[in-house]
């Protein structure tokens, strides 16, 4: 029975994306999306059996999820209403600290709100947690291909390599293709940010802004910090349309100014301290034990504190899994992930030194995804952990730096420098 569901539903939702306007327009073959669709899911069933394993069933999220579920499926329909307003309350005397990762009504919506929407799927696949997995692909393909849509308007002869760089990242496709928060929270940052692209190149409109506002919204109750991060970049994006020609000027000023403005309120109102969030967030995660355990030293909420940090950070955000280790065939990718990362970097300056600037769009893609990778190298000490967070931002990160890296740029610079040669030879 379950398997009859699971072939209804592949060959269902792969036909509504052969229809869906957003999908048909996007640039990708429709033939091409589907396969992609299908990669997806086989990812996500894969998600699900490496944590049916003895080693990880127990501690494993989605399986909790999905087990809290089906008492919720059964409360939905019978008592709707109270399905509903059971994700509006809490068991606590307050909500607690919104960034606190225990015992607040926030931390648990992140868990709840996925229960949930697991609890209302269950009605439509009789309860079958793998039919589910297409259910939750078919809603992360919206904001990857957003995402496509995106990129494909700024660098439309780089088609292959923005396919490659969101739809197949070995981390990417693992983790956020799995039922879990985290495809849902790359969907809606994809979403947000192709939103807000068309409201600036194109027009605003009331449909534009409802769908921008549920995007914040997902990814507040999700992961709430994500959205924190993403803000300051869309406002410094905003700002250098309204004065355009000081991109990289703006971008500065804006962080600076935040910066500053959170040690000026929290030496005002303690009790919004954001290094002390951020340190705290650090503490619970140090108070885990897992295998992959790293030895940091524990943060402190003071500024010099943070700058000492800074090397643990970076070395946590874009360095793990070190090669000593890489324990099984599981860190092989996020470890070639990090080479290629690497890579881009280096080879970065080259195009950089051929082009006059960069568009704000670019500087987004660049200060939201190392924005969220830095907090992840001060707060997780653990290296599967932090492959795991990184996840969500790598397509982000590495799909631009795959598109503005023109490899033939070697041949460019060797073309200019011919031709200063040949200018200074005739001017003599």
């Amino acid at each position: 029975m379950q398997i009859a569901i699971f072939i209804f539903y592949l060959v269902l939702f792969s036909f509504f994306i052969s229809k869906i306007h957003f999908f048909k327009t996007s640039g990708i073959g429709k033939w091409t999306l589907i396969v992609l669709f299908w990669i997806k899911i086989t990812a996500g069933v894969i998600y699900a059996k490496f944590y049916t394993l003895p080693k990880y069933y127990e501690g494993s999220d989605t399986w909790r999820f999905y087990r809290l579920s089906l008492a919720e499926t059964k409360n939905l329909l019978h008592h709707p209403l109270a399905f509903v307003k059971d994700l509006f309350t809490y068991g606590y005397n307050t909500p607690g600290n919104i960034f606190s990762g225990q015992n607040t009504y926030w931390n648990d919506l992140k868990s709840n709100f996925i229960v949930k929407l697991l609890a209302v799927i269950n009605v439509f696949t009789n309860n079958s947690y793998y039919s589910n997995i297409i259910f939750f692909n078919f809603l992360f393909l919206f904001g990857l291909v957003a995402l496509f849509k995106l990129f494909h308007q700024i660098f439309a002869d780089r088609k292959f390599l923005i396919i490659a760089g969101i739809f197949l990242l070995p981390s990417t496709l693992f983790w956020c293709s799995g039922i879990h928060k985290d495809g849902l929270i790359l969907s809606a940052t994809g979403i947000i940010i192709y939103t807000f692209y068309s409201c600036i190149n194109k027009r605003i409109s009331f449909t534009k802004i409802s769908i921008i506002c549920f995007g914040i919204l997902v990814v507040f109750a999700l992961r709430n910090y994500v959205l924190f991060t993403l803000l300051p970049a869309l406002l410094s994006w905003w700002l250098c349309q309204k004065y355009p020609g000081n991109n990289l000027k703006i971008f500065i000023a804006v962080y600076l100014l935040m910066a500053i403005s959170a040690l000026i309120i929290s030496s005002i109102v303690p009790s919004f301290n954001f290094l002390s969030f951020i340190v705290n967030k650090q503490h619970e995660f140090l108070l885990l034990e897992g295998g992959s355990k790293v030895d940091v030293p524990q943060l402190k909420p003071t500024f010099i504190n943070f700058i000492s940090f800074l090397p643990d950070a970076l070395d946590m955000a874009f360095l793990r899994p070190h090669t000593n280790e890489i324990r099984n065939i599981s860190y092989i990718p996020a470890f070639v992930e990090n080479i290629l990362l690497l890579l881009l970097f280096l080879i970065s300056p080259i195009y950089l030194y051929t082009t006059q600037q960069t568009q704000p769009v670019i500087l987004v893609l660049f200060i939201f995804p190392i924005s969220i990778l830095l907090i992840s190298g001060y707060t997780i000490p653990f290296t599967g952990a932090i492959v795991r967070y990184k996840s969500l931002v790598l397509p982000l990160l590495i799909t631009p730096l795959l598109c503005i890296n023109d490899f033939f740029v070697i041949n460019k610079i060797r073309s200019r420098f011919n031709s200063s040669k040949f200018i200074f030879k005739k001017s003599y």
